[in-house]
């Protein structure tokens, strides 16, 4: 239904501004890259656009190694000699090492190999919801640009029809203005999809970096603990 609404207003607006074009040649880069771009730029682009930045900023504060992996945490573990003072620490953080931990220590006394199972499904579902949600950018990046095209492909119609209208003999500069006007979705379609998938790739990548170094980093913490109930040495 929102796809309807939206296809309504573009060809409402397109129709509307058309009628009361009278011609001439637009120098205002505003008219022509915000203006000229009509529905499909004002109600889609435009505000995908600003949701694709404000998701960049937001993933870009939050996925980082010092708030999923903090190195004061990591000293204090390193400092601490038994399992029951880990878990009163590890319980008031919520970070990546932390629920890895608790999970791990959750399990300790099933032997080695619960312990290590525990912590790796507990790593593999904070970093797959992490995934989940810089996936948003992937669809934005896939999705903006098809948005676009059909603006222009919508503005290339109204073009030809121009030509029709001049019984194939428009003014060129007329017919060029038109063409020019249909390639604005395009460009914003690409205004948002180029930042959109440059920051997932970036972020998917700090995830797995992330993901792996909170791996090797809980590992070697949990082995310097001993299993709750047990006497530090």
């Amino acid at each position: 239904m929102f796809f309807v609404f939206v296809m309504f207003l573009f060809i409402t607006t397109n129709v509307v501004v058309a009628a009361e074009e009278t011609g001439g040649q637009k120098n205002s880069y505003f008219q022509r890259f915000f203006v000229d771009g009509r529905a499909i730029v004002w109600f889609v682009l435009m505000p995908l656009s600003v949701v694709t930045f404000s998701l960049i900023v937001q993933y870009f504060l939050v996925i980082r190694r010092s708030k999923l992996l903090p190195p004061t945490l990591v000293n204090r573990m390193q400092q601490l000699g038994d399992a029951k003072s880990a878990c009163a620490e590890l319980q008031q953080e919520d970070n990546f090492l932390s629920r890895t931990l608790l999970a791990g220590l959750a399990q300790a006394d099933r032997g080695r190999d619960a312990r290590d199972h525990a912590m790796f499904e507990a790593l593999e579902q904070q970093s797959t919801s992490m995934l989940r949600k810089i996936e948003w950018l992937n669809i934005i990046g896939n999705v903006a640009p098809m948005i676009g095209l059909f603006g222009t492909v919508w503005g290339m119609i109204e073009a030809f029809n121009r030509i029709v209208q001049a019984q194939g003999q428009p003014e060129p500069e007329r017919l060029a203005d038109a063409i020019s006007i249909a390639l604005v979705t395009t460009l914003w379609g690409l205004f948002a999809a180029i930042p959109a998938l440059a920051a997932y790739g970036s972020l998917r990548n700090r995830i797995d970096a992330i993901t792996a170094e909170t791996s090797v980093t809980a590992e070697a913490l949990i082995e310097r603990m001993e299993t709750p109930g047990n006497k530090s040495a």
